[in-house]
């Protein structure tokens, strides 16, 4: 009975890692972590171009609108109309993965983004990792190795002064709202990972989206109504479709799927990359300038997340709930 059991789940339910191709499984997470991570870079600026001219609350649902149809085409393409909604088990942790992820890390980037310049918002969501961390591994149970932690603080200080610096050394409400969006993009990213190793990084962001859309439209709607845009510049429709279609659709996809199966902890740690490809596209699409620390810090970051990328679990438990059925990791 114990055999049977341990033999079902096996340590790729655990770290999205096999046995047999451990590394080629590692390699092909941190790939498609670092896609994702390029296409988040630009988030923040396209955030910044968008949300003065459509508002915080409607660009937040447009958001999942985009989403959400393009996940019902990608669905329907890839699974030739025959895809089936999961079942009931992952509705919560679906429900949690779109609101974390699309809700409120969406609105919370939003007002921040109103409030300061792009290149400050990207340094302060670069918490996300060190959130990510802690939460997957109070949620899983997966043991990291103290080169992890210490890397991961070294990393989490270097961002901090940073962001201090830039700041004046104090906190500002925006740099609260942008905490409120670090907690929830860590809950999406930890929740999503879980169902995508169930059920595959595609059909679970998709079915998240379209969870949210029949909410999502209506609010829409009424936002448009409320907050009309008006004559909107080409950059704010421009930074509207890439936060629709690419944000929230395309890279999240493969960031998803770099979670899946190179473990939430360790891939989770190329976020602390995000902030300055953000800081360079708000430098390059909105002329902000990039100072001096910028490369320092970046330089420091990086070391500490090839450290965190490298290291290995210290140990693990099954991090599946007693009601769900052992299952191999998917990716498609």
């Amino acid at each position: 009975m114990t055999s049977r059991r341990t033999s079902n789940v096996a340590p790729a339910a655990v770290d999205g890692r096999t046995a047999s191709g451990g590394r080629a499984r590692s390699t092909d997470g941190l790939l498609f972590g670092c896609i994702g991570v390029v296409g988040f870079g630009g988030t923040a600026p396209a955030t910044r171009a968008a949300a003065p001219a459509f508002g915080p609350v409607t660009l937040t649902f447009a958001r999942i609108v985009i989403a959400a149809m393009l996940g019902l085409i990608t669905l329907w393409l890839t699974n030739r109309g025959r895809w089936h909604w999961p079942g009931r088990g992952h509705a919560c942790g679906l429900l949690a993965m779109g609101i974390g992820l699309a809700v409120g890390f969406a609105l919370f980037l939003a007002l921040g983004v109103e409030r300061v310049p792009a290149s400050h918002a990207s340094i302060d969501i670069a918490l996300v990792p060190a959130a990510t961390a802690v939460l997957a591994t109070a949620r899983s149970g997966e043991r990291q190795s103290r080169w992890f932690w210490l890397a991961s603080t070294i990393g989490l200080i270097a961002v901090a002064t940073f962001a201090l610096t830039r700041g004046g050394a104090a906190v500002r409400t925006a740099d609260l709202w942008l905490a409120a969006a670090v907690v929830s993009c860590a809950v999406g990213y930890v929740e999503g990972a879980r169902v995508a190793r169930f059920i595959g990084a595609v059909p679970a962001l998709c079915a998240a989206m379209i969870l949210l859309l029949p909410a999502a439209a209506p609010l829409l709607i009424i936002g448009f109504i409320t907050h009309p845009a008006g004559v909107a510049p080409a950059s704010a429709w421009a930074g509207l479709a890439y936060a629709g279609s690419i944000s929230m659709f395309a890279a999240s996809l493969a960031w998803y799927r770099g979670l899946a199966i190179g473990g939430t902890p360790r891939i989770g740690q190329l976020n602390l990359a995000q902030p300055f490809l953000s800081v360079v596209w708000a430098a390059l699409l909105l002329g902000e300038h990039i100072p001096w620390a910028v490369p320092a810090t970046a330089a420091i970051v990086l070391g500490c997340m090839t450290i965190c990328i490298r290291s290995q679990p210290t140990s693990t438990r099954r991090s599946l709930d007693a009601s769900e059925p052992a299952a191999p990791v998917r990716s498609d």
